[in-house]
């Protein structure tokens, strides 16, 4: 096949991991980012003199980013030094107990027999049981794969895994069958939370993100989460793929992607790796579909901390006293929660160099209501006062110690990084936007237009955005065999 002009519009993880698969080929791509780096959401946040992994801190599901190396001829060992994160994470409750999240499921499961009794634990051992083997039944049949009609979706033997795991079924419901415990229910329901959607709506089979914490484990690139893109960039850079920074792209007209300086690119194929509905809307100029509904988004502080937190490792999960409550209120309310569940992260636990000495840098992600509530900067200021208390109460933080912040939050995921709504997580995971339902990656209307990303199939997180890149490539080599 003679190499074809590609043009992709956005250097997030999708749209990277797309060029080095065309490049690999021997096509020609070029990459337009209206931003001063790549990554997309998997950015780099300097403060100070400390690092942060600007969005995704969390790698789980290793099989995707090891394939992609491997399709492109390499060895992921190769170009990142990758560890696992043990304990994955430390869980702190509102009653003072405080749980170590293991993916040494033997140990977890005598940690929750020494603190909830042996039929918890017996519990947590079924449900293991349970999602693996919904999981290896999940990923072939409805995640790692394109669809052309429902069709597509309802065949015998995927209907017979949906019936047979109960895969349509509510989340927070199937594991109160599993555990009694309130605090055991929100450990291993949270997860639904990184798709930006609440567990008592959620469909049973998003537990495989559960499956992925316990049954595998949290995962550390040395430099951080943000060193992947690098590393993905520079192989697609060494095939030939341009990167071109500080370029926005202003619309697509046919096949040529218009920039904002007036010069087109004609190409064979464009790809959109700015968010679908942004795509949609300002690339394509067409109408959005009505109807759709997006994630939540987030509050996060970048924070350079001058002194020790000991009692916080890498990864940290702060619950609030009334998980129910908190979620119905980012997510159905759209209201801020007085006692809200985050998440902290300190990656100089595992990378040192992430902070100087006698500095930690702190990383807290609130989740919050998108722009349908009207954020304001008093709200910033609330959000920020709430947690800023319990890590006070919990390991000793002093807002006194602070050197330096920097905020990020729904406005800025709008504004910034063209995310509908402020919705940190794109469009969201309900029944009706999953598998067949979710927006197809090719344009309705252009047959040269494709989409890659996280709101497009499959979904969104680091892993299903780079299976998001093969089914995409999927989509580009079917339209040259045309």
């Amino acid at each position: 096949m003679v190499g074809k002009e590609i043009v992709i519009v956005g250097a997030g993880m999708g749209g990277l991991a797309l060029a080095l698969r065309l490049a690999h080929r021997g096509h020609r791509v070029t990459i337009y980012e209206k931003t001063d780096q790549i990554g997309g959401r998997n950015r780099k946040v300097a403060l100070n003199d400390c690092e942060f992994d600007g969005g995704p801190t969390l790698l789980m599901m290793l099989e995707p980013f090891e394939r992609l190396f491997k399709d492109a001829g390499e060895r992921i060992e190769d170009h990142l030094r990758i560890s696992k994160v043990n304990p994955s994470y430390r869980v702190f409750y509102r009653d003072g107990l405080r749980l170590k999240g293991l993916s040494d499921q033997v140990a977890m499961a005598e940690q929750i027999e020494a603190q909830f009794g042996k039929s918890e634990a017996e519990g947590f051992r079924r449900l293991m049981l349970d999602l693996k083997a919904m999981y290896d039944e999940a990923i072939p049949l409805f995640v790692r794969r394109n669809y052309d009609s429902p069709v597509d979706f309802g065949s015998a033997q995927g209907l017979s895994a949906v019936v047979r795991h109960g895969m349509l079924g509510n989340f927070a419901k199937r594991v109160a069958r599993y555990v009694r415990d309130p605090r055991l229910r929100m450990l291993f329901s949270f997860q639904t939370m990184y798709l930006g959607l609440s567990p008592f709506s959620a469909p049973w089979v998003y537990a495989t993100l559960t499956y992925m914490e316990y049954g595998e484990g949290i995962w550390y690139p040395e430099g951080g989460i943000a060193e992947i893109a690098a590393a993905i960039a520079r192989l697609a850079e060494v095939r030939g793929a341009k990167i071109r920074l500080n370029e926005p792209v202003s619309g697509v007209d046919g096949s040529s992607v218009v920039l904002s300086s007036g010069a087109a690119h004609k190409a064979d194929v464009v790809i959109l790796n700015a968010d679908l509905p942004y795509a949609e809307k300002q690339l394509l100029s067409e109408r959005p579909r009505k109807g759709r509904t997006y994630s939540c988004s987030g509050h996060v502080m970048y924070i350079d901390y001058r002194g020790a937190l000991p009692e916080l490792d890498h990864h940290n999960v702060f619950f609030g006293e009334d998980f129910r409550k908190n979620l119905d209120q980012i997510f159905d309310r759209l209201e801020l929660s007085e006692d809200p569940a985050f998440y902290a992260a300190v990656s100089c636990r595992s990378d040192r160099c992430k902070a100087p000495p006698g500095h930690e840098n702190l990383f807290i992600l609130v989740p919050c209501p998108n722009l349908d509530h009207h954020w304001t900067e008093s709200d910033a200021e609330r959000t920020r006062g709430v947690v800023f208390e319990r890590l006070r109460h919990e390991v000793g933080f002093d807002p006194k110690r602070i050197a330096a912040i920097e905020t990020f939050g729904p406005t800025e995921y709008a504004t910034l990084l063209n995310l509908e709504k402020g919705a940190a997580f794109g469009l969201s995971h309900h029944f009706h936007q999953s598998a067949f339902l979710r927006p197809s990656n090719r344009s309705r209307r252009n047959r040269n237009v494709f989409f890659v990303g996280a709101s497009t199939v499959p979904g969104n997180g680091l892993p299903m955005v780079l299976i998001s890149a093969e089914l995409a490539e999927q989509r580009v080599l079917a339209r040259f065999a045309t």
